[in-house]
C-alpha cells in the first residue's frame, strides 16, 4: 500500500508474518524426513521436505492463514460474509495445519542400526517451532479483538448488505493514512404529535 508504514503493523501480526514468511521458504528446501546410510568410507543419504504425503496439505493450510494475515495488512482486504470472523478464521486454518504437520512427522518410523538411521531431520523441528508461532500469535489476535468464537448460522444469509456487496470488512483493518473520515450528521427525527410544531409534506 502506498505510504503504508511497516511501525503501524501489529505485534502479534508481525509474529505471524514473520514466522509465516520463514515457514515457506523452508518449506521448499528443509529436509523434514530422510535417510542416511554410511557403510565405512562410503555413504549416502536421502530426504523429504514438508510437502510429502498429507504434510502436503498441512504446510497449505498454515500459509493459507498467513495470506489471509498479509492481505488484511499490507491491501486492507476484506473477506466474503462466512460464519466466522477472519481472526477465528485464521486461528483454525493455522491450528488444523500445525495439527496435521505434527501428526505426519511423529508418525513416520523412526529407527537406527549399524550404517543407518531414519526418521525426522532438523527441518521439521523448525517447521514445528514456526507452525506454533503462527498459531500463537493468531490466538493472541483472536483475543484481542473481541471477536466471537461461537458459529454464527446466519452470517452466510446476511450477505453484508446491499452498500458492501457481501462483503465483510476485516475485524482490525490497517486504513490508509491520511485525514480521518467525516460522517454525516445525524438525522433529526420528526416532533412528537402534539408538539405544536406540524411537520412538512
Amino acid at each position: 500500500m502506498p505510504g503504508f508504514d511497516l511501525k503501524q503493523i501489529k505485534r502479534n501480526d508481525q509474529v505471524i508474518l514473520g514466522a509465516g514468511i520463514l515457514f515457506l521458504l523452508l518449506s521448499f528446501f528443509a529436509p523434514f524426513y530422510g535417510v542416511s546410510v554410511h557403510a565405512g568410507a562410503f555413504g549416502g543419504s536421502a530426504s523429504w521436505t514438508a510437502w510429502h504425503s498429507y504434510g502436503f496439505l498441512a504446510v497449505l493450510l498454515i500459509i493459507i492463514a498467513v495470506a489471509i494475515v498479509a492481505a488484511r495488512v499490507f491491501a486492507n482486504a476484506s473477506l466474503p460474509a462466512l460464519p466466522i470472523g477472519p481472526n477465528l478464521l485464521v486461528v483454525v486454518l493455522s491450528g488444523l495445519g500445525t495439527l496435521l504437520l505434527l501428526l505426519r512427522g511423529f508418525t513416520y518410523k523412526t529407527g537406527s542400526g549399524l550404517g543407518y538411521s531414519y526418521g525426522q531431520k532438523w527441518g521439521a523441528w523448525v517447521l514445528y517451532i514456526l507452525a506454533i508461532a503462527v498459531v500463537v500469535g493468531a490466538v493472541l489476535n483472536l483475543m484481542a479483538s473481541g471477536e466471537k468464537v461461537a458459529w454464527d448460522q446466519t452470517a452466510m444469509n446476511k450477505g453484508g448488505g446491499a452498500a458492501t456487496g457481501g462483503v465483510v470488512p476485516p475485524a482490525a483493518p490497517y486504513p490508509p493514512q491520511g485525514a480521518a473520515p467525516s460522517y454525516p450528521p445525524a438525522t433529526d427525527y420528526p416532533p412528537a404529535a402534539g408538539s405544536g410544531d406540524t411537520p412538512s409534506v
